[in-house]
C-alpha cells in the first residue's frame, strides 16, 4: 500500500452551461460518441474560462472535444508506433494554421483536421494577433511532442525521467489551453510580456502541475492499456517500488507549488491596464490546473464507476505487486 498527496481546491467550482449549438457537427461511430460524451470536456472548459462569452467558450469546448480523439491516436491508437503516418497527419494539421487574419484554413481530407481547421479559423478573428500566434506555436510544440512520442514507441525506447518530463511538456497538450483561455477572455497582452522570464516560468509550472496530476491519476488506466509514456511508469521501470514511484512524482508536484510563488514574487509591472490582464492570464493558468483536477474525477475517464470511491478513499489498485495506492487529497 502506498500513499501520495495531491493538493486540491476544497470548494467545488462554479461552471457555466453553454447553450447547445448544432451549427458545427461531426459524425462519430457510436463508441466514439459515447466516449466523447463521457469525457465531458465542456465541464473542464467552464472552469478554465469561467468568464468567457458563449461564442468563445464554444470554440474552447470544440478544441477540447477535438483534442481527445486526436491525442488518443498517438497514445494507444493506430498511430502510436507508426511515425510515417503520424507525420502525414501532423503536417496536414499544421498546414491548416496560417498566421494571417481572415485566411481560410487549407482544405484537408482528414475529418479530424477539418474540425481543428474550424477552431483555428475562429481564433484567427481574435485580436490582438499575438493570441493566434501563441496558439499556433503551442499547437506546433504539441504536435512535435506527439511525433517524438510515436518515434520513441516505434523504436521501443524508454526515456529517462527528465527526458520524459521534457517530452510530456509538449505532448500533454497543456500550453494550447493557456492561449485558448487568453482568447476566450479577450485579453489584450503585448507580445513582449510573454518574453518575461516570470511569465514563462508560470506557464512552465502550470504545464508541469497539469501533467504531473494527470500522470498520477491516469496511471491505472494507462497501465492497463500498456501506455508507457507516464512519469509514474518511468519511475517504476527505473526500479522504484510502486509506493516510492507515486511519492516521487508527488514530491515533484509539491516542488512546483513552491516554484509558483517564487515566480509570482519576481513578476514585474507593465502598467495598470496591462497588469490587470496579466493577472487575469495568470488566473487562467491556475484555472486550467484546477479544472484538470476536478475534471479528472468527474469525467470517468480514469476511474469509471469508481470515481467517487477513489476520491473519497484515495485508494486505487495497480498491477505488478497488486499493491493499493492511496491518493490522499489535501
Amino acid at each position: 500500500m502506498a500513499v501520495t498527496r495531491v493538493q486540491q481546491s476544497i470548494s467545488s467550482p462554479t461552471v457555466k452551461i453553454p447553450r447547445q449549438d448544432t451549427s458545427l457537427t461531426i459524425r462519430l461511430p457510436e463508441i466514439g460518441r459515447r466516449r466523447l460524451q463521457k469525457t465531458d470536456f465542456a465541464y473542464f472548459c467552464s472552469i478554465a474560462a469561467p468568464d468567457a462569452e458563449p461564442e468563445e467558450l464554444r470554440t474552447v469546448i470544440d478544441w477540447g472535444n477535438w483534442v481527445f480523439p486526436f491525442d488518443d491516436l498517438f497514445d494507444n491508437g493506430s498511430l502510436k508506433d507508426d511515425p510515417e503516418r503520424a507525420q502525414i497527419l501532423v503536417e496536414d494539421l499544421r498546414a491548416g494554421m496560417a498566421d494571417e487574419a481572415g485566411q481560410r484554413p487549407v482544405l484537408s481530407d482528414y475529418p479530424i483536421v477539418q474540425v481543428h481547421n474550424s477552431v483555428w479559423h475562429r481564433i484567427t478573428q481574435a485580436q490582438p494577433i499575438g493570441i493566434r500566434r501563441r496558439f499556433a506555436r503551442a499547437m506546433n510544440d504539441y504536435c512535435t511532442g506527439c511525433l517524438a512520442q510515436v518515434r520513441s514507441c516505434s523504436k521501443g525506447e524508454l526515456p529517462s525521467l527528465e527526458e520524459m518530463l521534457c517530452l510530456r511538456r509538449q505532448s500533454a497538450g497543456v500550453s494550447p489551453l493557456f492561449a485558448l483561455v487568453e482568447y476566450a477572455h479577450k485579453l489584450d497582452i503585448p507580445d513582449h510580456v510573454f518574453e518575461c522570464k516570470s511569465i514563462q516560468e508560470i506557464e512552465r509550472i502550470g504545464t508541469d502541475l497539469v501533467l504531473l496530476q494527470n500522470d498520477i491519476l491516469s496511471y491505472c488506466k494507462e497501465e492497463k492499456e500498456g501506455v508507457s509514456h507516464n512519469l509514474v511508469a518511468i519511475c517504476r521501470h527505473n526500479g522504484m517500488p510502486a509506493q516510492v514511484a507515486f511519492n516521487h512524482v508527488g514530491e515533484m508536484l509539491i516542488e512546483r507549488y513552491r516554484d509558483w510563488y517564487l515566480a509570482l514574487a519576481a513578476l514585474p509591472t507593465w502598467g495598470e491596464r496591462v497588469d490587470a490582464d496579466v493577472q487575469e492570464y495568470i488566473r487562467g493558468v491556475q484555472n486550467v490546473v484546477r479544472a484538470n483536477l476536478h475534471w479528472s474525477f468527474r469525467s470517468g475517464r480514469y476511474f469509471g464507476k469508481a470515481n467517487d470511491q477513489v476520491r473519497k478513499t484515495g485508494m486505487v489498485t495497480v498491477r505488478g505487486n497488486n499493491a493499493d495506492f492511496k491518493l490522499s487529497m489535501a
